[in-house]
């Protein structure tokens, strides 16, 4: 199930938006939410995320996707993934603390795990049994909580917006841009979206991303590039909580 496993880090699980601020937190753009998502593969539905956002009252936030493969890809393979973020909001802005993921699979099932140290600057990487420190910068995130920062900066009127994210063992420098404006057609109807472009380390991207600014900048479709063909995520629902 490659495309599970990118689908996670967009959120594609990507979903955010906007709360009401914890006591004695700063307002963001968030909201929890619940949200449902088909994946494709070409004309090919095989997969579908369930993605929700929650914010409890003591400032912090914990998100999470679970991608559950559909119809014959079920039948053909019991591979699940899930993929969690959990932290806290500092100043209006995501700071994570905790970054798990899980493909479940019958043979070499996979785990990575990153626990973050704010005083010290630094993540221990925990992945098949190997632990490893890095050195991170202020406002670095994980692979997950980027989207979250994806929104809030979009919903606070940034266009130019980069910032590091620990991904693959390494920190890499992720960056921003909006492209176009285009109307997409959902699971709860047409929605007006602004297509934002990511790119890491300045190379070209391979990831695309529509999200509704009506939704207070939801990611309503995704896709992405991938050696064996094209993989789309869209959404069919949304609640907000």
């Amino acid at each position: 199930m490659n495309g599970a496993r990118w689908a996670l880090h967009w959120f594609l699980p990507w979903a955010l938006l906007l709360p009401s601020p914890a006591p004695g937190a700063q307002e963001t753009s968030l909201r929890p939410f619940r949200a449902e998502y088909s994946l494709s593969r070409g004309y090919l539905e095989f997969a579908r995320v369930e993605v929700e956002l929650r914010l409890p009252a003591n400032g912090g936030y914990s998100y999470r996707a679970h991608t559950i493969p559909i119809g014959l890809t079920a039948v053909l393979h019991s591979d699940e993934v899930t993929e969690t973020s959990q932290g806290r909001i500092v100043d209006g802005q995501i700071q994570p603390l905790k970054y798990r993921y899980l493909h479940a699979k019958s043979t070499n099932p996979r785990q990575v795990e990153l626990s973050f140290d704010w005083p010290d600057l630094r993540v221990t990487n925990t992945t098949q049994g190997t632990r490893w420190l890095m050195k991170i910068k202020p406002g670095t995130q994980d692979k997950f909580s980027q989207q979250l920062s994806l929104i809030v900066a979009l919903a606070n009127g940034k266009r130019n917006i980069q910032f590091p994210v620990a991904d693959g063992g390494l920190t890499k420098q992720y960056s921003f841009y909006i492209q176009k404006e285009e109307i997409v057609s959902t699971g709860i109807g047409p929605l007006h979206t602004a297509k934002v472009i990511r790119s890491k380390n300045g190379r070209p991207s391979r990831a695309s991303l529509w999200l509704a600014p009506e939704l207070h900048y939801l990611p309503v479709k995704v896709e992405r590039r991938e050696n064996d063909g094209e993989y789309t995520m869209n959404l069919l629902q949304v609640h907000w909580d």
